[in-house]
């Protein structure tokens, strides 16, 4: 036996290299295939809304469809999470403009759960602190009456309570939604380890109708 190993050592040793080999590209395979195609699966249909633009104008959600969609439910005022969201947000945007999405085929929407602090006056003003330069159906902050907003939310699985103060305690979660107006995947903003590149990448992934 010794004599055996001896005389094959040097063919054993690569054959383990390439067993190596093929074991971790099998594992990477079924990561990226099984595991990353399993996180964007559709979850459920999107909840429909129609919501008021900052001109006054009514938007509906089905008019979203055939682009993806990044939602966020914020409300300017709030003192803690939603502006390094919304800067997060504004990463996200200038990415898609650079690989021309945003508008054709991505497009970002900021609902406030707080409409009557966030008149369209305070959110042009709020939204032009992260649009440089705003793509028409680019980046969309909408608005309309507070108990149906929060209802909303809730139907997306975003939680809002009123605080005594006036201000919001919500969940603080970017929701992911394709072209069909399917609800794919939950971005926990609180995740330090959540970038702008990741989410992207998802963007870019449901862009191409997968």
């Amino acid at each position: 036996m010794n004599t055996f190993f001896a005389k094959n050592w040097f063919k054993l040793a690569i054959g383990a290299v390439l067993i190596a080999m093929i074991a971790s590209f099998a594992y990477k395979l079924w990561f990226t295939n099984g595991v990353q195609d399993e996180r964007l699966k559709a979850m459920k249909q999107a909840p429909s809304f129609q919501l008021q633009d900052l001109d006054g104008k009514t938007v509906s959600s089905k008019e979203m469809d055939g682009k993806v969609r990044l939602v966020y439910f914020f409300y300017s005022f709030c003192p803690d999470v939603c502006m390094p969201t919304s800067f997060l947000l504004s990463q996200v945007q200038d990415s898609l403009k650079q690989k021309g999405l945003l508008g054709t085929k991505a497009e970002i929407v900021s609902i406030t759960v707080d409409p009557k602090r966030d008149t369209p006056e305070v959110l042009k003003e709020f939204g032009s602190r992260f649009e440089s330069k705003p793509v028409p159906g680019g980046w969309t902050f909408l608005r309309g009456d507070e108990a149906k907003t929060h209802k909303l939310a809730e139907e997306f699985g975003i939680m809002v309570i009123k605080e005594k103060n006036g201000d919001f305690s919500h969940s603080n979660a970017i929701l992911l939604v394709d072209s069909k107006g399917m609800l794919r995947n939950y971005y926990d903003a609180g995740n330090p380890e959540l970038d702008a590149d990741y989410i992207v990448k998802d963007v870019v992934t449901l862009s191409k109708g997968k």
